[in-house]
């Protein structure tokens, strides 16, 4: 009886979220993300992204009629804040669908919470596994993952910089475990090598000397990592003072422009894995696009891999939001986005989701700093791999 009752208000708490999306008169969107703190340039950029499109919606009448709202909630990077927020876009705000939330310590925290409020995430702002495997129906990934990343990285610098000696620098949370992972798989499923070194260091830390000294006794001639700006930049800083003459390369999440502000000169051949083009690279159809309003709704402001990422998502969004027609609601939403095959979102790769796949780009850019600029130097397509276990 207990069981039938609690079915019974479970549907009746689901049926009346959906009756108050329906009856808002605009469509209202919620983001968790990092706006301040160590991680703040991330969740700003990605946001600024996301705003340029859909103010540009709005501008041309929005969707059917109704306006595009998105509601931004600062968590600085912290899981427990992003519970927090999660819970008060369920509860309070009511949002249609969340969208680009920042990192993996973060959205991992609230997948059981969004699969129990039966609530979809568009495009959050990382790679990790734990958000593609196993499939979860309510988390629509946009851009590639993390192992994509890492064994992009990693296949470079075996096959065109003809280097192997490989050493690994991560965050020591769920983020810099992904990362981790992710080179050993590949290094060994491709290559059967393995790292020659790695190490730890704590979220929110810059003082790395140990961690540089450790892998420096290791000799590697590539040092992969996988953190934030900070703490990257730190460490390439230390490694250079100390004579480590290594290619260092990073994955997508570290926070490309600012990585570079931070290393000035010393950011000189450093490589970084991208799931989106260069954001000045005008030979892509969505980097003109996002040029042009950026630069009509945030003039002056910088334009960003991360801002890119944020137009791309909001563009999704907005598609799928188009294709649902008068069928407002979390169900609506997700047939909406199932249905988007080879759609092409212009970055020279096409978007593409089914009922069982919801990992939308399979394309990594290698790119590197050079004379201050970053220059594309890969474009390849690299799907993500099923994961086994490695033991941290």
């Amino acid at each position: 009886m207990f069981k039938k009752i609690f079915s019974f208000l479970l549907m009746l708490t689901c049926i009346l979220f959906s009756s108050s999306i329906l009856a808002q008169e605009k469509i209202i969107l919620g983001c968790s993300a990092a706006m301040s703190g160590h991680a703040g340039f991330l969740g700003q950029n990605l946001v600024m992204g996301m705003e340029s499109y859909f103010k540009y919606v709005n501008s041309q009448g929005g969707i059917n009629g109704r306006q595009i709202d998105l509601i931004v909630l600062d968590d600085q990077y912290d899981p427990p804040q992003t519970i927090r927020n999660t819970q008060k876009f369920i509860n309070e705000i009511k949002p249609l669908a969340l969208i680009g939330y920042v990192g993996t310590p973060t959205t991992v925290k609230i997948l059981d919470v969004i699969t129990k409020a039966k609530i979809p995430l568009i495009g959050p702002f990382t790679g990790a596994h734990q958000l593609r495997f196993p499939f979860r129906r309510y988390v629509f990934n946009i851009r590639n993952s993390y192992w994509a990343e890492t064994g992009a990285l990693v296949e470079y610098a075996i096959e065109t910089l003809k280097k192997d000696r490989i050493a690994v620098f991560y965050q020591n949370d769920a983020y810099g475990q992904t990362g981790c992972q992710g080179v050993e798989n590949y290094l060994m499923r491709k290559y059967g090598k393995t790292v020659v070194g790695k190490t730890i260091y704590e979220r929110g830390k810059t003082e790395v000397t140990p961690q540089v000294k450790k892998i420096f006794a290791t000799n590697p001639d590539v040092v992969i990592m996988i953190g934030t700006y900070g703490a990257c930049a730190a460490f390439i800083k230390t490694a250079q003072s100390l004579g480590l003459k290594a290619t260092y390369m990073n994955i997508s999440f570290v926070g490309s422009y600012k990585l570079r502000e931070i290393l000035g000169p010393a950011g000189k051949g450093v490589i970084i894995s991208q799931v989106v083009p260069p954001p000045t690279d005008k030979t892509f159809n969505a980097v003109v696009e996002y040029n042009t309003l950026m630069k009509k709704y945030f003039p002056g402001k910088p334009l960003t891999f991360v801002g890119l990422e944020g137009f791309i998502d909001a563009k999704v969004m907005a598609t799928a939001l188009q294709k649902t027609g008068d069928d407002l609601t979390h169900t609506g939403l997700i047939k909406a986005l199932e249905s988007l095959q080879d759609f092409d979102i212009g970055i020279g790769a096409p978007i593409n989701y089914n009922s069982i796949d919801h990992e939308g780009l399979d394309v990594v850019y290698i790119t590197q700093i050079q004379n201050g600029k970053f220059v594309l130097l890969q474009q390849k397509r690299i799907v993500s791999f099923q994961p086994t276990a490695i033991t941290f």
